[in-house]
């Protein structure tokens, strides 16, 4: 006995097949994450190598050309691109689809420590499995002040350790990124004359900074059972101590680095900025997990910059440390989730009123309302039941997702019509229902 047999004798075992198909698609609907798009698997590899206040030119001669040496020949490498900007050299590494990524990565970092070495202050390369021409942000939410007499960007700290770590535990964000915020640092303003006048050179300056501040491993001491790490602590605590280096000690006296240099507490130039509310501000922007349900996640960041906001909370604590007239609040400028909600439900609209005028249409030629009744069960159940393939495959309720059922909803009438026209043909032939039925599918069954 075939499916279509079965489906014709068994008439209760196919209301149960339904039911369990809705109670499952239902049960899948609550489960199954929305997104814009698509998830694609990324067969692309970015690496990102940072050198504060290089040129492009320095970027690419000292930076690029040597990495571009070692992963030039990398198995199943289609193209290898690179950018030098100011400050960052990044490659763009694409392989062939079906590329294993976690493999790719991991023969990416080995070949980058073949690189014999980069120039003082290059920092170690960043490896990311992710294209960074497609690469998008759910959200940007920025860090605004209401004291006009405060800059903002000047809480790079705060953001770096009170902010982003609360915010990179939350479920379904992968990574808060920073943009438009100043670091910290300390000027020296040196005084050539006082230079010139104690013969002191500017590599000599130089040698003395360099081999005061920094951490030395001094070994370690046995001391009975235990032994005593030894490590020399020379990193400048503060301005104070930037001021008592000492730059020459000779039969003159000792000449600091206070006497040569006027020394203060400053942040660095900008090198990015964003505005909102016409000023500058510094901003987070926030990159979803890998499967998640982006509109869950925003729901959950969104309570977090509640829970912030709120009075009492740490943003209006901290603004109360730093003295300021005013306020700090978190506010979000950019939110995926709105285009989401107005696609999905624009597509979602689009399902129930094609589904809707289909049936009107069919009641006015067929004229049968258990006939028309048919096809409009048809259309929920096929829609819902359709939930089980996408938890199971892996995918998102996406535009695209949905437009595929909206197309599919047209199918299941046209091929709904076409059944029950021949049944019907087989009933004007005088067979009875379950045979009209049985021989009428049969022959269109595909």
């Amino acid at each position: 006995m075939n499916l279509i047999d079965l489906a014709v004798r068994q008439p209760k075992t196919v209301a149960v097949g339904v039911i369990l198909a809705l109670l499952g698609g239902l049960m899948a609907l609550l489960a199954v994450p929305v997104q814009m798009t698509p998830e694609v698997k990324s067969v692309v590899v970015s690496v990102n190598t940072f050198w504060e206040n290089a040129s492009p030119q320095e970027i690419e001669s000292d930076i690029i050309d040597e990495q571009e040496q070692r992963l030039g020949n990398l198995s199943r490498l289609v193209s290898m691109t690179s950018t030098s900007r100011a400050g960052i050299a990044e490659l763009r590494l694409e392989f062939e689809t079906g590329t294993d990524i976690d493999g790719a990565v991991a023969a990416v970092a080995q070949r980058l420590d073949e690189v014999p070495g980069y120039p003082v202050g290059v920092l170690q390369p960043v490896i990311e499995p992710l294209d960074p021409e497609t690469r998008d942000y759910m959200s940007w939410v920025a860090l605004s002040s209401s004291d006009p007499n405060f800059d903002a960007t000047t809480l790079h700290d705060f953001m770096e350790r009170r902010l982003v770590p609360r915010l990179e535990r939350i479920d379904g964000i992968s990574e808060v990124g920073m943009m438009g915020t100043r670091e910290k640092e300390v000027h020296l303003i040196v005084d050539p004359m006082e230079l010139a006048r104690r013969g002191i050179t500017y590599a000599e300056l130089l040698g003395a900074i360099d081999a005061n501040n920094d951490n030395y491993s001094g070994g370690r001491l046995p001391e009975g059972k235990n032994d005593v790490r030894v490590r020399a602590v020379g990193r400048f605590a503060d301005v104070e101590k930037v001021a008592k280096l000492v730059v020459r000690k000779d039969a003159t006296g000792t000449i600091t680095l206070g006497e040569l240099a006027e020394i203060r507490e400053d942040y660095k130039e900008p090198t990015t900025w964003a505005r909102s509310r016409g000023h500058k501000m510094p901003f987070f922007n926030f990159t979803l997990e890998h499967g998640a349900n982006m509109l869950e996640t925003m729901d959950r960041l969104r309570a977090e910059f509640d829970r912030l906001n709120a009075p009492g909370g740490l943003l209006e604590r901290h603004a109360r440390e730093l003295g300021m007239d005013g306020e700090l609040e978190l506010v979000v400028n950019y939110d995926a989730t709105t285009y989401v909600d107005e696609a999905v439900g624009l597509v979602q609209s689009n399902i129930l009123i094609g589904g809707a005028i289909a049936t009107i249409v069919l009641l006015l030629f067929l004229r049968s309302i258990r006939t028309v009744g048919i096809v409009g069960i048809a259309i929920p159940i096929s829609v819902i039941a359709s939930m089980i393939v996408l938890v199971a495959l892996g995918r998102t309720i996406n535009i695209v997702s949905l437009a595929g059922m909206a197309f599919a909803v047209g199918m299941v009438v046209d091929n709904a019509i076409v059944v029950l026209e021949n049944i019907d043909t087989w009933r004007r032939r005088g067979v009875p229902i379950a045979q009209a039925a049985l021989e009428g599918t049969r022959e269109v069954w595909g």
